[in-house]
């Protein structure tokens, strides 16, 4: 009986605490996490939406460091912006390249090798224009005392004078079209088929790259020996014709010759040789680039800018960071930051209206060269990227709040501005640094090509990987909201911690 009287006490104790226990469960887990914080606390968020400023900016010159060449005149059918395209290129040999032995190479009467041609070919990728349209090239071979050297840098604006001298070295003209019109519309229009410049340089020439190796083969030892004691590269320089850009798949150098050697039964023969150096990505290629900019596309009153490649006209920005921090956002944390450029439609739709730029670059103004010089990566925190949308027909960097935090803590930290200092005393200070940070708050935007690497993991999952940034050497326009239109949104979400 005592067990049972005990038993039921406990059961009624159970029932009892029942509603204590369940009481403190809830089926809303949403104030999960907020429980936790000293009481009283909570978070709110708001949002707000910005103007923000650009102007068109004209850019001289970019840092040439890509592999991609153009050449070529072309004139814009919708701005009417020319641009001319030219490039110097070095030759890559292979590590210890050999010709066949001096006593096999077929010789004249007099015992000097037969060299049977040399030229110089440019194997066209792509091409922007009219194929038909005639164009003028002239080749110069450079010095060997003026050498492009490697960790150097060199802009588009480069003087190509500077690397040859006058009267001196191999010079040939040849007029071109993209387009070759000795070969039937059948194999040209092919993809199969490589459309090429090809530029034939005198036998002499031939000879003389040949001779260099049998008077020393270490010319032939590696690229840096190639460069410096037999061929320094060739400048390619537009001459003449409007209507056509190229863009280059190789560039190459090529010398044909003969030499003796035994066939499969054994039988002595004569058989074709030929040794080709490329312009690659382990030797210098340097766009040099002439832009005509019509002034209208500058002008300070236009409602809109450009981003033009390759070099021509980027956007700068000016973020509104003191109205993004002012009052009581000034303590607030920028969850995010989404600025949008439309862009307008073409009002040129033929199919000599250039593309858009694929990508594009934002960056400090302050950083502009030292971050293609340094072969920065961006980093989501002074540098973006981001890709044309054509459904939205703008140009959107989804989140740049990490920018606007850092020129806020930049700005504080050289402005000497204090925890308790009030929005006024603030404003004093911020004013005096400012006058000598004038550009401490713009951005520009830089069309560029980004590379990437991909990854497919054991479930099919690809990851890519930025590898590099460079400048877009390719020919495109796109005309974007801003200027004095005030159409340059931004929208930001805060969030706080308040006081209940």
């Amino acid at each position: 009986m005592k067990k049972f009287i005990r038993f039921v006490s406990v059961l009624l104790f159970v029932v009892a605490a029942a509603p204590i226990i369940f009481s403190a469960c809830d089926d809303d887990t949403a104030s999960i996490g907020f429980d936790v914080m000293p009481g009283g606390d909570g978070v709110s968020t708001s949002q707000s939406t910005y103007v923000v400023h650009s102007v068109a900016l004209a850019v001289d010159s970019v840092l040439s460091n890509t592999n991609d060449s153009y050449l070529g005149c072309v004139v814009d059918p919708e701005t009417r912006a020319k641009t001319t395209c030219s490039f110097l290129a070095q030759f890559h040999v292979l590590e210890s390249y050999s010709f066949p032995p001096y006593d096999k190479m077929v010789k004249d009467e007099n015992g000097k090798i037969v060299v049977d041609s040399c030229d110089l070919r440019i194997a066209v990728e792509s091409y922007y224009g009219d194929s038909l349209t005639t164009m003028k090239l002239v080749v110069q071979e450079l010095d060997t005392t003026k050498v492009v050297e490697e960790n150097k840098f060199y802009y588009s604006n480069v003087s190509p004078e500077e690397f040859y001298t006058q009267g001196q070295g191999q010079k040939e003209s040849v007029t071109y079209a993209v387009k070759d019109l000795t070969r039937p519309d059948s194999v040209t229009d092919g993809y199969s088929y490589y459309r090429s410049v090809i530029v034939k340089l005198p036998r002499d020439y031939g000879d003389f790259l040949v001779g260099k190796f049998y008077e020393n083969p270490d010319n032939y030892a590696n690229s840096y020996q190639f460069i410096h004691h037999v061929c320094p590269g060739f400048y390619f320089k537009t001459a003449g014709g409007v209507g056509s850009m190229l863009k280059a798949k190789t560039t190459t150098l090529n010398v044909y010759f003969r030499y003796h050697t035994k066939n499969a039964s054994g039988n002595d023969t004569i058989v074709d040789g030929m040794q080709r150096m490329a312009a690659t990505e382990e030797v210098i290629q340097q766009t040099v680039i002439d832009n005509a900019i019509p002034q209208s596309m500058l002008a300070a009153d236009n409602p809109y800018t450009y981003v033009k490649s390759p070099s021509g006209i980027f956007t700068e920005v000016t973020l509104p960071v003191s109205e993004v921090v002012a009052g009581e956002h000034y303590t607030d944390t920028i969850n995010t930051a989404t600025l949008s450029f439309l862009c307008y439609n073409k009002e040129n739709t033929s199919a000599a209206s250039l593309s858009r730029p694929e990508t594009l670059l934002m960056v400090r103004k302050k950083h502009l060269y030292s971050f293609f010089e340094a072969e920065k990566l961006t980093n989501e925190s002074d540098s973006y990227l981001t890709t044309f949308n054509s459904s939205a027909n703008a140009y959107t960097f989804t989140n740049i709040s990490g920018l606007l935090t850092l020129l806020k803590n930049e700005r504080d930290a050289g402005a000497g501005v204090l925890p308790d200092d009030t929005e006024s005393e603030r404003s004093v200070k911020y004013a005096i640094w400012e006058k000598t940070n004038p550009e401490w708050n713009k951005v520009v935007l830089v069309p560029v090509k980004a590379e990437y690497s991909t990854t497919t993991n054991a479930y099919g999952q690809t990851t890519k990987t930025l590898l590099r940034v460079r400048h877009d050497m390719s020919m495109s326009s796109a005309k974007i909201a801003g200027g004095t239109s005030n159409d340059i949104k931004m929208n930001v979400i805060y969030s706080r911690f308040a006081r209940q």
